[in-house]
């Protein structure tokens, strides 16, 4: 059971709200480890972070990925008293207690990969982001990932972006290549950018549109002009995630998977998946 991984390509049940921040991290560690041995000299990747809300926008509410309230609630006073309420000739004075709330106010951060040129003063040429939920949503994150996206654009730097969820919109910059996009009805997405294919007219994208059932694909990570792009296989990236995680004791596979919902063709073919590892009876 320890070494189970229950689907083929990416698992749906990751993108849980719960569940995503810790597996996010994870293949940002395992993208960079991955790059550092197969990288040649003198690149080398490295995880970085930023600050997020983390904070999504709904239709009409905004809410947190995850749930950072405690709630203290002081006991109830119920008078024992019969007989109908007095009414107060003079105001109160004695305080009323309310209700105890404490937020944490540790930021959200969000991990993404850097891959530098230690010869050239430790340059970015290439930037591998991994979308999180916020960005996809409607609110300051989505906003603060669009800038971030057009700045890379504008530079010489190439971009990688992995989007393994399939809630919110996807993060694409121009109208056409969403519209494009749309039209292949993925669940998840990889899109790569290089730098040297950028002209003040025209801007080319490698797409690679990813259904449940397939396995995430093996992406060419560009590199310096004169050098060949290494290739960087995801599936195995995300399977070593999940097996060296908690997946496993933290999810129940017996619940359906995390919306958005699935077709009830590939219901039927996660419900089989798991069937066949033994995660459901």
């Amino acid at each position: 059971m320890a070494n189970i991984y229950p689907f083929v390509g990416m698992d749906p049940y990751l993108e849980a709200s719960d569940i995503w921040p810790d597996f996010h991290e994870r293949v940002a560690v395992e993208l960079s480890g991955e790059l550092n041995e197969s990288l040649p000299r003198p690149y080398y990747a490295i995880v970085e972070k930023r600050t997020e809300l983390g904070i999504v926008s709904g239709t009409n509410a905004t809410r947190p990925i995850m749930p950072d309230i405690l709630v203290v609630r002081r006991p109830i006073q119920v008078s024992t008293k019969e007989g109908g309420i007095m009414i107060a000739e003079n105001p109160r004075v004695e305080i009323t207690p309310g209700v105890e709330l404490r937020a944490q106010t540790e930021p959200f951060f969000h991990p993404f990969v850097e891959i530098r040129d230690a010869a050239r003063g430790h340059k970015l040429v290439t930037l591998i982001e991994i979308v999180s939920p916020s960005n996809k949503r409607p609110g300051p994150d989505r906003r603060a990932y669009e800038a971030k996206q057009r700045e890379v654009i504008e530079s010489d730097a190439h971009l990688i972006e992995l989007d393994l969820l399939r809630g919110g919109r996807r993060l694409l910059p121009y109208p056409e290549l969403e519209d494009a996009v749309h039209r292949f009805g993925c669940d998840y997405l990889v899109v790569v950018n290089r730098s040297n294919l950028r002209q003040d007219t025209w801007i080319d994208f490698t797409v690679y549109p990813i259904d449940v059932r397939e396995l995430l694909p093996v992406l060419p990570v560009p590199l310096g002009q004169n050098d060949p792009d290494v290739p960087l296989d995801l599936q195995a990236v995300a399977q070593r995630a999940y097996l060296r995680g908690p997946y496993l004791r933290a999810i129940d596979y017996t619940q359906p998977p995390p919306e958005p919902a699935f077709s009830e063709e590939k219901l039927d073919w996660i419900d089989a998946r798991l069937r066949a590892v033994k995660l459901r009876a």
